[in-house]
């Protein structure tokens, strides 16, 4: 490798090449996001959508008796963890644990940025659901966490295709890490987006994932705003790849459009960092 051009080229050449395995989407998450969504939702449907994948249930359970979730007793089982966090916390807890197996990795350097990429991914997607749940915009709260935890599901890819490309020696120097974010910002929207047309997302995630980081926002488009003001935050906290401490919340074009003060933004910000507790290990 010669220049950080000739790498970045090499990157796409893969992507294009269909010698990466893709991340997998499990679908289950969907499922019980949909029923939960009903407005008349079947918890035993719910339960029975879980218990249909043991590794999952596991998963279920772990997260649930983790420190965030945690209550006085133990959760047993599926059914008790429905009964004490509710639907919603449970149908979260299921796409956490269902997306979480993909942001692994043996090689060490990619495995630390998939653990800020997940800590991101969930911070903001609780942010998100955060924001929908105060601002009033109740047919949104599933879907602002879904799209907040997936907005970034490009940078996963992109990372697993680094990984191939270093364990299979095509390349005589190493990226350097400003390199790898460089890739990362520049083609994990479209290459997410390219990802989850592949995974058959609902379009309204597609779309977020898609326009994140465009300059224009159109003003009614609410899912996409709140994703965008929740990701403003992580980078402001410094929670994942990117960080930007000095960056002023109020004045955003997000905060703008959703009529947020700097005492909202305040509130915002603690709930994010109290979710922290989430993306630790049980």
């Amino acid at each position: 490798m010669n220049s950080n051009d000739s790498f970045l080229d090499i990157v796409q050449t893969y992507l294009k090449s269909g010698k990466v395995v893709l991340p997998v989407f499990d679908g289950i998450g969907m499922r019980v996001q949909q029923e939960v969504a009903k407005e008349d939702p079947d918890m035993r449907l719910i339960e029975k959508i879980i218990c249909s994948d043991q590794t999952l249930t596991t998963q279920v359970l772990r997260t649930a008796n983790s420190a965030f979730f945690r209550g006085l007793n133990k959760v047993n089982s599926i059914r008790e963890a429905i009964t004490r966090l509710g639907t919603n916390e449970v149908a979260n807890i299921v796409i956490l644990s269902a997306q979480q197996v993909n942001f692994r990795s043996r090689d060490p350097f990619i495995s630390g940025l998939m653990k800020k990429l997940w800590q991101h991914s969930v911070i903001c997607a609780i942010g998100a659901q955060w924001l929908a749940h105060q601002l009033k915009f109740v047919p949104l709260i599933m879907e602002a966490f879904t799209a907040g935890l997936l907005h970034d599901i490009g940078k996963l890819l992109i990372l697993k295709v680094i990984e191939v490309i270093k364990c299979s020696k095509s390349v005589s120097v190493q990226p350097s890490e400003t390199f790898v974010f460089e890739v990362l910002n520049s083609l994990h929207a479209e290459q997410g987006y390219h990802l989850s047309k592949n995974w058959q997302l609902p379009d309204s995630y597609c779309h977020v994932i898609q326009a994140h980081h465009d300059v224009e926002i159109q003003t009614n488009d609410t899912l996409l705003i709140l994703v965008r003001m929740a990701n403003n935050a992580c980078n402001k906290m410094e929670i994942g790849l990117k960080s930007d401490p000095d960056l002023s919340l109020e004045t955003t074009p997000e905060a703008n459009l959703l009529g947020l003060n700097d005492i909202f933004l305040a509130r915002l910000e603690i709930q994010m960092e109290d979710s922290l507790a989430l993306t630790s290990p049980n």
